[in-house]
């Protein structure tokens, strides 16, 4: 997606085509961790992957949860956090919550250094939804089409590789546009919000202009996107 994406590339193809070189050895790593699901065999290609793959994009000091901007000052890339994490740690605001902890911390690098080391990152956990979807419980997958980290080529490709029932058919539905209204006015947008691929339980949604803080970019469109969803209304 750095090179080859809807937005304008923001690494070189020759930093590209280096980072592609990893991905046979990367993927090998992974399967060996998709078939026996330990963190024996699964922090190894978190490591090996991350650190080969990801490497060049966030030298470049770019925001890996927008592909179209740099990484700002505070936490996350987002100047934004350091502010709600302020307001998160104001005693008043602590104690009017009701809070058990007496601190916030917008991403611990603790929690996160012992879920890598348990093998989280690269766990199948797509596993678990065939059986949801064969419940007939309803599952969104939804990107905003300007994230990296969690870019919505990967998330579609998952989409349809699910193995369920209804695989052949979600594969062979098309790619509709969703306009969205607005809230206020309970118009259409003027312009589309994104496209979405659905069948029986399963929709995969695609947010334009958003990266992956997709209500933050696109607040008007993500409610809309909730308020369709849970009063079970289409796209």
């Amino acid at each position: 997606m750095a090179c080859n994406s809807t937005y304008p590339p923001v690494l070189s193809q020759r930093q590209c085509d280096n980072i592609d070189s990893y991905y046979p050895t990367c993927a090998k790593l992974i399967e060996a961790c998709y078939k026996y699901e330990n963190r024996y065999a699964c922090v190894p290609p978190s490591y090996y992957c991350n650190n080969n793959m990801l490497s060049s994009y966030y030298q470049e000091g770019l925001n890996p949860y927008d592909v179209r901007a740099k990484c700002a000052d505070g936490g996350l890339c987002y100047s934004e956090i350091t502010a709600i994490s302020k307001f998160l740690n104001d005693p008043k605001v602590i104690d009017e919550v009701g809070s058990s902890v007496n601190s916030y911390e917008s991403c611990s690098s603790k929690v996160y250094q012992d879920f890598l080391l348990s093998g989280d990152w690269m766990k199948p956990y797509m596993r678990e939804l065939p059986q949801l979807l064969e419940s007939g419980i309803r599952v969104l997958v939804y990107a905003g089409d300007a994230d990296w980290i969690c870019n919505w080529y990967g998330n579609k490709a998952f989409s349809l590789k699910l193995e369920w029932s209804g695989k052949e058919e979600f594969n062979l539905a098309k790619d509709i546009q969703w306009k969205g209204s607005s809230i206020v006015s309970k118009m259409p947008f003027d312009s589309s919000a994104g496209e979405h691929r659905t069948f029986g339980p399963l929709t995969f949604l695609r947010i334009f202009e958003a990266g992956h803080m997709v209500p933050y970019d696109q607040p008007e469109h993500s409610l809309d996107m909730i308020n369709r969803w849970i009063n079970n209304q289409s796209f």
